[in-house]
């Protein structure tokens, strides 16, 4: 079926030119409503469990803590996150396996981090050896630990303790 042209003239009534528009807008319209529709939830009667199925157990969702609680407790907060930025770093899997140093100039303290061996899977995260110095105006540590990083690749200190003298 073919549509008659208008000539110049001649213009096209008010109807014709917003019904298609008009028509459209109905049609949103009501798909708004039937999804809101669905949103709507109504009260349950006695005996039907009202817990959500699939939830996250509050422990699990309570947030991380600022500061990993195994580092060394004269390190400030500045400190730390230099610390931790080194720690990645120097413990990336694709990385060199070099040592990686951090200093922080305003507290003075500074450190180095420093991979022991290959990456190794654990716990489905990947895990890595290390040892870390740490000068402080408090003092000198060295220890050794153990580094994870979860599928957002964020590292968490697992472990860490005194060096042991070999």
């Amino acid at each position: 079926m073919r549509l008659p042209l208008l000539q110049h003239s001649e213009s096209p009534s008010l109807g014709q030119q917003y019904f298609p528009l008009a028509r459209r807008l109905i049609a949103c319209a009501a798909l708004c409503q039937a999804l809101v529709a669905c949103a709507v939830t109504a009260p349950f009667g006695e005996g039907v469990d009202s817990q959500p199925t699939g939830s996250i157990p509050a422990a699990a969702a309570a947030a991380k803590p600022s500061k990993p609680a195994a580092l060394p407790a004269a390190l400030d907060d500045e400190d730390r996150r230099r610390a931790m930025g080194a720690l990645a770093i120097a413990l990336d899997p694709q990385g060199n396996g070099a040592p990686v140093r951090w200093d922080n100039p305003v507290s003075k303290a500074h450190g180095q981090v420093t991979p022991v061996g290959f990456a190794f899977p654990s716990k489905d995260l990947v895990c890595r050896k290390f040892s870390a110095q740490f000068d402080t105006p408090a003092g000198a540590r060295i220890e050794q630990g153990s580094a994870c990083r979860d599928k957002n690749a964020d590292w968490t200190i697992a472990e860490l303790a005194p060096m042991k003298a070999d």
